[in-house]
């Protein structure tokens, strides 16, 4: 089973995304949800998440940044 955090600074992004993906019967669990790419690292620290998905552009830190931590 794979962890799936999804980041975004949108809310309705972050539900829409987490609705369109089908968990039950699936080999994905959702992990959670981060604003910021700083909150998602921690929740990656905290959840041990396999998979992030994640926007871009976002404040305090953008997507890129927090593909490289």
């Amino acid at each position: 089973m794979y962890k799936v955090l999804i980041v975004d600074d949108e809310m309705i992004v972050r539900h829409a995304v987490k609705t369109l993906i089908r968990w039950e019967g699936s080999r994905f669990e959702y992990a959670g949800a981060a604003a910021s790419g700083t909150s998602a690292l921690e929740l990656v620290r905290e959840t041990g998440a396999d998979i992030v998905i994640t926007d871009i552009k976002m404040p305090e830190m953008d997507g890129l940044e927090l593909i490289k931590r």
